[in-house]
Formats: structure tokens, C-alpha cells, sequence
């Protein structure tokens, strides 16, 4: 007579079940941070402000004539209650600055976000954060953790096995550990460039570039308040700092034919889609950007084509995605859609636009993201304006210029991507690799 098998033992069983737990645990990680709540201050949609053309302006840098930084210093140095800056990284010359205004006017305000990977790896000097401390600035080093995951798979591991003792804040500034290395493999970031400062008269200034942006836009009237408004709610959740001013509610009456809105993370994502879905028969469409994969946007723009409108697209020589997208947009774009290359990626700007011109309006979409899941799904902090204006409004006409200036120096006079080297043979495998990659976040763009 056979025996029976004997039970399993209590280790054993324990043993088994383990694996199964670890797995379930990482799926609902990464299921409830890929889904969770977005913090305050994030997917900001502001009302309209209505602004008039000496109230909006586009400038460029020019070698030798840095309209950006006069610009900048200029706002600081006229702040005389309080002054908002959202810069990665924070650079000495802008903190030099900002702690000259302080002592100079002492009881001012001034709150600083900056994403805390940069003082790690270095891009922030390592005391330029401690010394605006020490001065009485309130500087926030965002709590990216707070962000939605736009890397989930790898995220939920890290998040289980790593997130518990892997804290940017506890670091020494400027030392890259094997800590802050497997942290930044989360790809989060926090891109949002823009400074805001009261113009000691009562009204206010508005600077959207980074520091090293070629291009950016500078704006007066009650539209900073919305931007003050999303940028203190980052700053509480990200510091305990106590002394953080209020925020003034936004006044969208004004004088002037330019309708303004304020917008970051997903809500550049919506305004982008709307503007190009509803583009049509002999409407242009210009894009300036750094990285370009988005489906639902790449998708919006062959539509476009192929109802009438034309596009050119203007990237940064970038193999993964960029070459993949030209070479899907020329291939499925009718015949109306046009790519060309930065010449190289200096000559790429900071800020990103999208313009759709219309025979009686163009509206402008500037911001910090780059056109891809990461940067426009709610996942990354970034932000931007909308501007509706008419085509003959300064902006207007400085924007169209700027774009053409880059398009007629770009890709070496090739007015298709097929004229570049490699470009439109990217292939079956390159494209359904950056679509893998643009899909799971498993990705640096």
C-alpha cells in the first residue's frame, strides 16, 4: 500500500507564496502610482487674461546681446515684495542675483523650486542652494516621489526595494552615490522654467526660458498670478517651510487683442491636441521641438495634413525618437508635411512651441516640454503659455520670424528628412522600438 506524500512544510509553503506576494505587491505599486491623485499645483488649465501687445514678448538671444538675462535681472531688481523662481538648475549668476535683491530689500519675498537631482549631480553649485537658505530665501527641492511614475515598471521595483532609503535629501550636494543614480533611472524631473516678480508698481513681470534657452517669452499683467498660485502649492508639499506668502487670485479682465492662458503638464498635452485636431484646409502648422513621440499628437498632426493643412516640423538630430517620427510623419503625412534638423543641438531651442496659423489668427503654444509621453501626460512638471493672437500682433510676427529664421538654416537647406543621411531609413525596428520605449517609459525621453 502506497503512502501518501507528505504535506508540505510551513517553510516550504512560505517559500512558494513569497514570489507570488513580491509579485502582486509590485503590480499594485505600480498600478496606484501610475494612477494616484496629482499633487496641487499640477495640470494647471488658468482662465483666459487678455493682454495686449506691449504686454507679451518674444525674444532670442543674439551672441553679445543677452536680451533674456537683462530681461531677468531687470525683473528682479525692480521686485519689492516677492519674487518666484522655477529654474533646474539654479545657476550662481541667477543666485547672485536673488541674494543681492534680498539684502537689498530685506523683507521681500523670494521662493526658489529646483529639482534636487541637479544639486546632486551638480548642475546647481553645491553651496548656491545653502546660501539663499542661510539669506532667508525659501527654497523648495521638489518631492518628485509625490509625481506620478513615468517609469512604472522600474519605478514599482525601485519604490518596494529602494524608495524607503533613497532620500535626494539626505545626501551631501554634489556627491553621486549609487543611491542617486538607480533614483534617477525613475526618470522624473522637475523642467518648469519660469521666474515671476512684482514690477514695484503694482503690476507684474513673467520670464518663461531657462537659462540657456535661445528663446523665450516675457509677460506682464495678472496672468503671473496663476503661475505664482501653481508654484506655491509645489513648494508646500515639497518643504515644511512656514513662511510661504498667499497667493492672489488671477484677474482675467485687461485691454488688447492677445488671449493668454497659463498651462503645465497635461493641460499643455489637452491645449496642444485642440489646437491641432481643429486645424484644417490651408491652416500652417510650425513645430519647434527637442524630442517628438507622443502617439496621440503624431497621430492629430497626420490627420491635419491630410485635411488641408501643412506642417513643418523642425527636431533635434536625436536617433531615438526623432528619426523613427520623420520618418513615419513624411511616410504617412501626404505629401504635406515637411522635417528638417537643427544643425546641431546647441542651435535646438529650451522652449518648445507649436503654432497653428489661421487666415484671421495664430495660436501659439510656448513651454518647456518636449512633445513626448513623459513630458505630457501628467507625469513630469512643466510649463508653458497659450497665446491666441492676430497674425499681424508683435508676438506674432517676432515668433513667425524667429521660425523661419531656424527653418531656412536648418538640415544644411534639405527641405525633407530624406535628404539627411540615415534619417528615412529608420526601419521597422527602429520605430517600434521607440513606440516600446515611448509606451512603458522604459526610456530617457
Amino acid at each position: 500500500m502506497d503512502t501518501p506524500p507528505a504535506a508540505p512544510s510551513l517553510f516550504t509553503r512560505c517559500v512558494s507564496i513569497i514570489p507570488a506576494g513580491l509579485l502582486c505587491a509590485w503590480v499594485l505599486v505600480i498600478f496606484w502610482n501610475s494612477a494616484k491623485p496629482l499633487p496641487a499645483g499640477t495640470h494647471v488649465v488658468s482662465q483666459v487674461s487678455r493682454l495686449s501687445d506691449s504686454d507679451v514678448e518674444f525674444l532670442r538671444e543674439i551672441p553679445r546681446d543677452p536680451a533674456l538675462g537683462v530681461r531677468e535681472a531687470a525683473a528682479i531688481a525692480h521686485a519689492e515684495q516677492l519674487i518666484v523662481v522655477d529654474r533646474s538648475p539654479v545657476t550662481r549668476e541667477l543666485a547672485q542675483r536673488l541674494l543681492a535683491r534680498k539684502r537689498t530689500r530685506p523683507k521681500i519675498q523670494i521662493v526658489v523650486a529646483t529639482d534636487p537631482a541637479n544639486e546632486t549631480f551638480g548642475g546647481t553649485p553645491a553651496q548656491t542652494l545653502e546660501s539663499m537658505e542661510q539669506a532667508g530665501i525659501i527654497v523648495a527641492r521638489v518631492q518628485l516621489d509625490r509625481l506620478r511614475d513615468s517609469n512604472p515598471l522600474y519605478s514599482g521595483l525601485w519604490r518596494l526595494l529602494l524608495g524607503w532609503w533613497s532620500d535626494p535629501f539626505d545626501e551631501a550636494p554634489g556627491q553621486a552615490t549609487v543611491r542617486s543614480w538607480l533614483r534617477m533611472l525613475n526618470f522624473k524631473a522637475n523642467q518648469r522654467q519660469l521666474l515671476v516678480a512684482d514690477d514695484g508698481s503694482g503690476g507684474w513681470n513673467a520670464i518663461i526660458a531657462a537659462d540657456d534657452s535661445t528663446a523665450g517669452l516675457v509677460l506682464k499683467g495678472s496672468l503671473a498670478r496663476a503661475m505664482i498660485a501653481s508654484e506655491l502649492h509645489i513648494a508646500k508639499w515639497s518643504t515644511d517651510e512656514d513662511r510661504l506668502p498667499a497667493a492672489a487670485q488671477m484677474d482675467g479682465a485687461g485691454l488688447g487683442s492677445i488671449d493668454a492662458r497659463f498651462l503645465t503638464e497635461g493641460g499643455i498635452e489637452s491645449a496642444l491636441l485642440d489646437a491641432v485636431r481643429a486645424a484644417g484646409k490651408d491652416d500652417q502648422i510650425s513645430i519647434a521641438v527637442g524630442n517628438l513621440s507622443h502617439r496621440p499628437l503624431i497621430a492629430a498632426a497626420i490627420a491635419a495634413a491630410w485635411r488641408g493643412a501643412h506642417l513643418r516640423v523642425l527636431l533635434s538630430r536625436n536617433r531615438m525618437p526623432n528619426q523613427a517620427v520623420a520618418d513615419e510623419l513624411l511616410r504617412e503625412g501626404g505629401g504635406r508635411i515637411e522635417v528638417r534638423w537643427y544643425p546641431s543641438d546647441p542651435a535646438a531651442p529650451r522652449l518648445s512651441w507649436l503654432a497653428v496659423r489661421r487666415r484671421n489668427d495664430m495660436w501659439v503654444n510656448l513651454s518647456s516640454a518636449n512633445f513626448t509621453r513623459r513630458n505630457l501626460a501628467d507625469l513630469n512638471l512643466e510649463a508653458g503659455v497659450e497665446l491666441r493672437m492676430p497674425p499681424r500682433a508683435a508676438p506674432a510676427r517676432a515668433i513667425a520670424e524667429y521660425f523661419d529664421g531656424l527653418w531656412s538654416g536648418a538640415g544644411a537647406g534639405a527641405s525633407a528628412v530624406g535628404a539627411n543621411e540615415g534619417a528615412a531609413n529608420a526601419g521597422a525596428l527602429a520605430y517600434w522600438h521607440y513606440r516600446f520605449a515611448e509606451a512603458t517609459g522604459l526610456s530617457s525621453f
